[in-house]
């Protein structure tokens, strides 16, 4: 079966062979042709000169009849022309009415039967006659004749014209066959065979073919060398194609995959590229998420040649959605036609997904950025507000202020003046009266006592309103600092003995200093110094009940710090901060009763801060509930080389 199809289809003889039937077949058939026109116009005219007379006979013979109305007469007419088998209908008309009146066809048998309308049939040649009785006209005739015995006599000349073409054909054919197969069929025919075996990878291919001579046997050289540099560029081929990380494909513009490697297998979940090409027998229902997103890539196709970086979603196996990165490009043939389409594919779904949720967390941080920007325009708006009321309030600080300095300073004065003299006129001139009387002695005690209270909360008003002039002029930057290069031990041993007295006053509590030799100076205001150590020294002493209280000046780093530590009752750990604000006092519990709240302004720490950060320097606190506490401040201090 071999040797005829490739003898006829594709060796040189076989083109020979076919050419010779080919030619031999064309004359034939034009004389054939010429034949068979020249037949069809005979019956052609032989049937239309056979309508012309039998209606002309028939309209003179009809004449009389059809004037007297005689219709047995026009029936007998009429059924002696039926006899003739090419007459399909006849149809008599009364006037110029056009409406028959009578006639003649024939039913499905071919049998003659009378006519109510006129006929309408097909493949029939129509001839009509006027119908004339001494020259006038009575009615007309008319004659179909049908086509289906010329055609019968046709088809029988083109079966006979068929037959002899056949017959010349298959003669010549047999001739050439018997001269070319042996000379160019039979060698044709080894060289076909050792490509079939090409083909199908049989080690006998690597010896050139045998048996053959002249040129086919220097043809047959040079397919084997091909042969052999086919068959490495192939295994180079194979090796890429199968071990690619990448999955590669060729489908048919039907969606009919051709070709597939293991990694596009393995990646829409197949055990082998056969299985994937027998499942995806259409690639747009089996493995593209939506037929139409083929679609649409073909029509892309087809206008570009081809397309890199297309995202698409493929379906797997066991009908999970993946996310596909496709390179494809169109395949033409030598005319430009369309063959198949051939690329590569990647899974990208891990990155899409990533991608998903990055523009997730966008959208989240966007939306969180309006919310937050329009929350900070309301703030802004509100501190704007703010802004205006503060302003207000400043102002009537200020006025609050200079009244403070002057209605209230000065009156404060004067009662504290006045509260001395009247208690050393009534010890001095008074009190001596009531000796030896118990009553009157207990009156002039408690009248004592009650001048000495007046005395001491005058001063802690006093204090009071030192300190909020104080802290209001830094705030507001009206303060005065007069700034000179000050020995930080003569100015904390100045501050010791300013606090002193406290701790004379309280024997359980005792004090100690400890000053590094060689401490550098400072360019500070003195006095502002000298308030900062003594606000943390008489902090120390009033929450100490008993214990030590210490004062380390030590240089650290680039900074001089001094620390006051006590083993007082300590600080929480959330008033830490707010300690240094005005107006705050810490206490261990919020339980504690006004008794037992120790007196002071609430200022102290605020101004120390406000001074420290004036001359770029740091304080806080260290604390520990029930342990005692660490006021710690930091100052730059001037170096010998500045």
């Amino acid at each position: 079966m071999l040797l005829p199809r490739f003898s006829l289809t594709r060796s040189v003889g076989g083109a020979v062979v076919v050419t010779l039937v080919c030619v031999n077949t064309v004359l034939l058939a034009a004389f054939g042709v010429l034949d068979y026109i020249g037949e069809k116009h005979r019956l052609e005219t032989e049937l239309r000169v056979g309508a012309s007379l039998a209606a002309s006979q028939l309209a003179e013979n009809l004449s009389r009849p059809l004037w007297f109305l005689e219709r047995e007469n026009i029936v007998q007419l009429m059924d002696g022309l039926m006899q003739n088998e090419r007459v399909a209908a006849v149809v008599v008309t009364e006037g110029d009415s056009g409406k028959p009146y009578d006639g003649r066809g024939r039913d499905r048998d071919w049998q003659p039967a009378p006519l109510t309308t006129h006929p309408a049939l097909d493949r029939v040649l129509s001839e009509k006659r006027d119908i004339r009785f001494e020259g006038r006209p009575v009615g007309t005739v008319e004659v179909q004749l049908t086509r289906r015995f010329m055609d019968r006599e046709l088809d029988a000349a083109l079966a006979r014209i068929v037959f002899r073409i056949l017959c010349l054909n298959a003669a010549l054919g047999l001739a050439a066959i018997l001269v070319v197969r042996w000379r160019v069929i039979a060698p044709l025919a080894r060289l076909e065979r050792y490509a079939l075996r090409v083909r199908l990878g049989d080690p006998s291919c690597a010896t050139e073919p045998e048996g053959l001579r002249g040129e086919l046997a220097s043809l047959g050289r040079t397919m084997h060398e091909t042969v052999l540099r086919l068959t490495s560029t192939e295994r180079k081929y194979r090796d890429i194609f199968e071990h690619a990380t990448e999955g590669i494909f060729q489908t048919t513009l039907e969606g009919r995959m051709l070709s597939a490697n293991a990694a596009m297998a393995a990646m829409l979940g197949y055990d082998s590229p056969t299985e994937l090409m027998d499942a995806a027998d259409d690639v747009g229902v089996r493995l593209y998420h939506s037929p139409d997103d083929r679609q649409v890539m073909l029509e892309r196709l087809l206008r570009e040649e081809a397309i890199a970086g297309l995202q698409l979603r493929f379906r797997r196996r066991d009908g999970q959605t993946m996310w596909v990165l496709l390179n494809i490009r169109l395949v033409r043939d030598a005319a430009g036609a369309p063959l198949y389409t051939e690329g590569t594919l990647s899974d990208v779904t891990a990155r899409v997904r990533a991608e998903h949720r990055l523009e997730i967390l966008n959208r989240h941080l966007r939306k969180a950025v309006e919310e937050r920007t329009g929350r900070l325009a309301e703030k802004a708006r509100e501190l704007e507000a703010a802004n205006v009321r503060l302003t207000e309030l400043d102002r009537l600080k200020s006025g609050f202020l200079a009244t403070v300095s002057h209605d209230l300073r000065t009156p404060l004065t004067s009662i504290m003046g006045f509260a001395k003299l009247i208690s050393r006129d009534f010890g001095k001139f008074f009190a001596p009266f009531a000796a030896g009387h118990e009553r009157l002695t207990a009156q002039a005690t408690r009248i004592t006592a009650n001048l000495s209270i007046i005395e001491h909360e005058g001063e802690r008003l006093t204090r009071l309103i030192n300190d909020f002039l104080d802290l209001s002029k830094i705030e507001a930057g009206r303060a005065d600092w007069r700034d000179v290069v000050v020995d930080v031990a003569e100015a904390v041993a100045r501050a010791a003995d300013a606090v002193s007295a406290d701790f004379a006053a309280k024997p359980e509590v005792s004090f100690a200093m400890d000053v590094a030799d060689g401490l550098p100076s400072l360019r500070i205001d003195p006095d502002r110094l000298t308030q900062v150590l003594v606000n943390l020294l008489g902090n120390a002493a009033k929450f100490t009940d008993e214990g030590a209280v210490r004062l380390h000046a030590f240089v650290a780093g680039d900074m001089l710090r001094v620390e006051v530590t006590d083993t007082g009752q300590g600080v929480p750990r959330e008033s830490l901060e707010k300690i240094f604000d005005k107006f705050h006092q810490a206490q261990v519990s919020d339980t504690v009763t006004e008794g037992q709240r120790r007196k002071g302004t609430g200022l102290g720490l605020a101004i120390c801060r406000q001074i420290v950060e004036h001359y770029h320097g740091r304080i806080w606190a260290e604390s520990e509930l029930g342990r005692g506490s660490a006021f710690i401040l930091e100052l730059p201090y001037l170096r010998k080389d500045a």
